[in-house]
C-alpha cells in the first residue's frame, strides 16, 4: 500500500532493477571520470616533483652561496620553511687514483639531500660518510656498509652509497658527504613548504640577498608558482571543461530515457490527481537516491583506478625505487562529487518538467513519444534500388523520432570527443618522455676529454672489451663533423617557423641550419634499422655514396616568436643530396639514404641543429683524415653486475690518465622510471577513457532499444520476421555510431587544436589533424554500436507480441 506519493520512486527502483542499474552505470562513470581525472592531475604533479627531485638529487628550491646571522634567522623563523641546512665544501683529498671531495652537512641539508641516496642513508654522527657508487672498484670492490675508509688520517663508517652522476666520473672526482651540526661557512640552502603561501614565500627569500648570491632551482619552483603555470592552468580548464559537459551529456541521457519509457506511468499519477509539482518531485527523489548510491561507488572506482596504476607501477619498476603518484586529495573528491550532483539535478529537472508539463491522456495513451510524419512519396529510385527495405526501414525510423536520434547520437559523439582529445594528448606525451631509446642500454662508456681529431682511444681495447663476460654489444663514436647548410625554400618545414640563419654569401642572402653529423661504427648503424620512416642502411651503398642517414626531428627555438618547437626541422628526402660547409669553409655534399625520427643513441639534443648520421669511412672521404675512435659504448647483458664489468675494464685503461670512464646504470634508471612513469599515467588514462567512453555507447543504445518492445511488437505483428527485425535495429547502430563517431571526430580535432594552441607556449608541439586516430574511432564507434544493439536484442526475441503492444 502507498501511503505518500513520494514511496513511488522507491517502488520504481526496486521493481525496475536493471533500468535503474543502466542509469546507475551512468552516474557511477560520471563521476569516475571527473574524480580520476582529478586524481590522475593530482598523482601528475606529485610525481613530476618526485621525479625532479630523484634526478637533482635534493629537494632544494633557494640556495645562499654565502649566507650571515640575519639571513638564517629570517630564514629559520619563516613559518612556511620546510627544511633548512648548511652545506660547507671542505678539501679535496687524493685516495688512490680518485678525489674525495668533502661536503660536511648538517641535519637539515641531510633531509634536503637524502635524494642523492642509492643504497643506505645519510650521515648522523661526525664519524659517518656517504661516497658515491662508482668508487667502489677504486676502493675496493667488495665494499659495503658498514666497512670502514680513511680520509685525511680520521676513520669513517660507511653508512650510505650516492647515486652516479656523469660529470663526478668524467673528474674522477667522488664526494664524501659527512656530518657536521657545527659548520656554518658554507651554502644555505631551504625548502619551502609547498602547501604554506609559496610565491610570497620565494619572494621574502630571494629579498634578504643580492641576486647574485641567490641560485634558485628553477626546475622544483617553477611546478609549484602559479605565475609559471598559467598555460597549464588554461589547459587543466580546457580539459575539466570536456569532462564535465560529457558527464553532462551522459547522464542526461540516462535520464531522458529512463523517464520517456515512464510516460504512460507518469499519466497514470497525474490522471488520480498528482500535480506536476509532485511528478517532478518523483523524479527529483529517484535522482537523489541514484547519488546516494553512485557517489560512494564511483569514488572508491577512481581511487581503486590510481591504486591499481600505482601497483602496476611497482611491479614495471622491479628493483627500482617506484615514484608515487597516489595523490587521493579530498578536496578534489569533494569537487568531483559535488560537479557530479549539480549534473544530476541539471539532467534530471529537464525530463522532470517534461513529463511534468504533458497532458495525462497523452501521456497515458503514448502518443507523446510518436509524431505523425507527412506521407511523402519517395522520387529517390536509385536509392531503393540501393538499399534493402530493412535499411530503408531503419533510416524511416531514426528520421521519425529525431528526440531519440538525438539522444543516441550524442552519446556516441560524447565518446568520440572524449577518446579523440584525450588519446591525441597522451599520444604526445609519450613522444615527449615517455620513449625508451637505445642509449639507455648503454650501462659503461669509456672516452677521452674531447670529441674531437685529436681525441683517440685504443682500437685494441675493443676485442679485449668485446671477450668480457657478460658484454653484450660494443658501439663506437668516431669524432662528429659540424658544420651548416644551406637550405632552399621548398626544404624548410613551414610548420617549424622561423628556426633558420641568414647570412650574406657572395652578396645575396641565404638561409643556412646548423648541422652536425654524427658518426657510428657498424653495430650502431645496424641497430638503427628498426627505427627507420623510409629509406634504407645499407653499409656499402652509403660508404661508396658519401651516404647519410637523415635524423628528422629536433627541438628549436623561433628567431621572431622565441617560442619552442618540437617536431619536424626539413623537408629532406630519400635520395636528396645535401650541400655541408664546415667549419673550415670546405664544402661536403652528402646524399640522404634513410630517415629516422630521432637519433636514439645520443642523450643531448643539441638545438635548432639537423641532425644527420654516417660511417667512420664516409667522415674519412669529406674529411681526408684517419678516423680515430672517441667513445667505446658498452651494452651489458645484466645491468645489475655492472660493477664488475667496469673494474675489469678500469683495470685496462687505468694507466692511461687520458681516458675517461662512466658508469651510465643510476643515470638510466632514473630515465627508465620517469619514461615508466609517463607510459602508466597515460595508458592507464587511455584505458579509463576508452572504458567509460565504450560503456556509455552500450549503455545508453541498450536503454533505447529495451524501451522500444511495443513498437518492434508492432512491427512483427504486421509481418516483419524477427531476422528483419534484428538486421533492421542493427543498421540503426550502425548509423549511430558512423554519424556520431564523424561528429566526434570534428569536435575532438576542435578541441586537440584549442589544446595544442596553450601547449605550444610549453613544449613547442604543432598541432597535426589527427587522421588515423579519426578513422579508428569511427570504425571503433560503428563497432561498439553495432554490438550494443545485440544485448537488448535477446530480450525482445522472447516478447509475447499481444503483451508488449497491450503493455506499450
Amino acid at each position: 500500500m502507498i501511503k505518500n506519493y513520494k514511496t513511488v520512486s522507491n517502488r520504481y527502483i526496486k521493481q525496475n532493477k536493471k533500468r535503474t542499474i543502466l542509469t546507475l552505470i551512468g552516474i557511477i562513470l560520471s563521476l569516475a571520470l571527473i574524480s580520476t581525472m582529478g586524481l590522475f592531475m593530482k598523482g601528475t604533479e606529485k610525481s613530476q616533483i618526485e621525479q625532479t627531485k630523484q634526478e637533482q638529487g635534493t629537494s632544494f628550491h633557494l640556495m645562499y652561496k654565502t649566507y650571515n646571522d640575519d639571513i638564517l634567522s629570517k630564514v629559520k623563523n619563516n613559518p612556511n620553511i620546510l627544511h633548512y641546512g648548511n652545506v660547507s665544501m671542505g678539501d679535496e683529498i687524493k685516495y688512490k687514483n680518485i678525489t674525495l671531495q668533502e661536503q660536511f652537512v648538517d641535519s637539515g641539508a641531510s633531509e634536503i639531500l637524502k635524494y642523492v641516496l642509492k643504497e643506505g642513508r645519510m650521515p648522523t654522527k661526525s664519524d659517518e660518510v656517504c661516497i658515491d657508487e662508482w668508487t667502489k672498484p677504486h676502493i675496493n670492490f667488495n665494499l659495503k656498509l658498514g666497512d670502514k675508509i680513511t680520509i685525511d688520517k680520521k676513520e669513517y663508517k660507511i653508512v650510505g652509497f650516492l647515486k652516479t652522476y656523469e660529470s663526478m666520473q668524467r673528474k674522477k672526482t667522488s664526494r664524501a658527504i659527512i656530518f657536521d651540526q657545527n659548520k656554518k661557512d658554507g651554502q644555505l640552502i631551504a625548502e619551502i613548504n609547498p602547501k604554506g603561501e609559496f610565491d610570497q614565500t620565494l619572494k621574502t627569500l630571494k629579498s634578504l640577498s643580492e641576486k647574485e648570491n641567490i641560485e634558485e632551482n628553477h626546475s622544483l619552483t617553477r611546478i609549484y608558482q602559479e605565475d609559471s603555470n598559467k598555460s597549464m592552468v588554461a589547459l587543466t580548464g580546457i580539459v575539466i571543461s570536456i569532462v564535465v559537459i560529457a558527464t553532462i551529456i551522459v547522464i542526461y541521457n540516462s535520464f531522458q530515457i529512463n523517464v520517456a519509457e515512464r510516460m504512460k506511468k507518469f499519466g497514470l499519477l497525474r490522471s488520480i490527481g498528482a500535480t506536476k509539482k509532485q511528478i517532478r518531485a518523483i523524479v527529483f527523489r529517484e535522482a537523489t537516491i541514484l547519488l546516494i548510491i553512485a557517489i560512494p561507488i564511483g569514488i572508491v572506482i577512481s581511487i581503486g583506478t590510481i591504486y591499481a596504476l600505482q601497483r602496476v607501477l611497482e611491479l614495471l619498476m622491479k628493483e627500482n625505487t617506484p615514484i608515487s603518484i597516489v595523490s587521493i586529495d579530498i578536496k578534489t573528491l569533494a569537487v568531483s562529487a559535488i560537479i557530479t550532483i549539480i549534473a544530476v539535478y541539471i539532467s534530471s529537472f529537464l525530463p522532470a518538467r517534461y513529463v511534468g508539463n504533458i497532458s495525462p491522456l497523452v501521456a497515458i495513451s503514448s502518443r507523446v513519444a510518436i509524431k505523425k510524419e507527412s506521407i511523402k512519396k519517395i522520387k529517390n529510385k536509385t536509392l531503393n534500388k540501393i538499399l534493402n527495405f530493412k535499411v530503408l526501414m531503419a533510416l524511416k525510423n531514426i528520421g521519425r523520432n529525431p528526440k531519440r536520434c538525438t539522444v543516441m547520437i550524442l552519446s556516441v559523439v560524447v565518446s568520440a570527443t572524449l577518446f579523440i582529445t584525450f588519446t591525441t594528448l597522451v599520444q604526445d606525451a609519450i613522444m615527449l618522455k615517455g620513449t625508451n631509446y637505445e642509449y639507455q642500454n648503454i650501462e659503461l662508456e669509456i672516452g677521452t676529454n674531447s670529441e674531437f681529431d685529436n681525441s683517440k682511444v685504443d682500437k685494441d681495447l675493443i676485442p679485449r672489451i668485446s671477450n668480457l663476460d657478460n658484454v653484450n654489444k660494443v658501439y663506437l663514436k668516431y669524432p662528429t663533423i659540424s658544420g651548416d647548410l644551406e637550405i632552399s625554400a621548398d626544404k624548410k618545414a613551414k610548420e617549424a617557423g622561423d628556426i633558420y640563419e641568414i647570412e650574406n654569401l657572395n652578396g645575396s642572402l641565404k638561409e643556412f641550419m646548423h648541422t652536425r653529423i654524427n658518426v657510428y661504427n657498424k653495430v650502431t648503424l645496424d641497430a638503427l634499422k628498426k627505427y627507420l620512416i623510409s629509406g634504407d642502411i645499407n653499409i656499402n651503398d652509403i660508404n661508396s655514396q658519401n651516404g647519410v642517414i637523415l635524423v628528422s626531428n629536433g627541438v628549436a627555438t623561433d628567431n621572431t616568436t622565441k617560442k619552442r618547437y618540437t617536431g619536424k626541422l626539413t623537408n629532406y628526402k630519400v635520395n636528396d643530396e645535401i650541400t655541408i660547409i664546415d667549419e673550415y669553409s670546405k664544402e661536403h655534399k652528402v646524399k640522404v639514404m634513410g630517415i629516422i625520427e630521432k637519433n636514439i643513441f645520443e642523450r643531448e639534443v643539441s638545438k635548432n641543429a639537423l641532425s644527420l648520421i654516417t660511417t667512420d669511412t664516409v667522415r674519412k672521404n669529406l674529411t681526408n683524415k684517419e678516423v680515430e675512435i672517441a667513445n667505446i659504448a658498452i651494452d651489458l647483458e645484466d645491468s645489475e653486475l655492472h660493477l664488475k664489468n667496469y673494474e675489469e675494464i678500469y683495470n685496462m685503461i687505468e694507466d692511461n690518465q687520458d681516458y675517461s670512464m662512466v658508469d651510465w646504470v643510476d643515470a638510466n634508471a632514473t630515465q627508465k622510471s620517469g619514461v615508466l612513469l609517463i607510459q602508466v599515467l597515460v595508458y592507464g588514462f587511455m584505458t579509463v577513457i576508452t572504458l567509460i567512453s565504450s560503456i556509455n555507447i552500450i549503455n545508453t543504445i541498450t536503454m533505447n532499444i529495451t524501451l522500444r518492445r511495443k513498437e518492434s511488437s508492432v512491427l512483427k505483428s504486421i509481418g516483419m520476421s524477427q531476422k528483419d527485425l534484428k538486421k533492421m535495429i542493427m543498421y540503426e547502430g550502425v548509423f549511430y555510431g558512423l554519424v556520431g563517431g564523424i561528429i566526434g571526430s570534428i569536435a575532438g580535432c576542435g578541441f586537440t587544436y584549442i589544446i595544442y594552441d596553450v601547449l605550444e607556449d610549453i613544449v613547442g608541439l604543432a598541432w597535426r589533424l589527427p587522421l588515423k586516430l579519426c578513422i579508428i574511432t569511427i570504425v571503433v564507434s560503428i563497432i561498439i554500436s553495432f554490438l550494443s544493439t545485440l544485448i537488448p536484442m535477446r530480450k525482445i526475441e522472447k516478447d509475447n507480441v499481444i503483451e508488449a503492444i497491450r503493455e506499450g
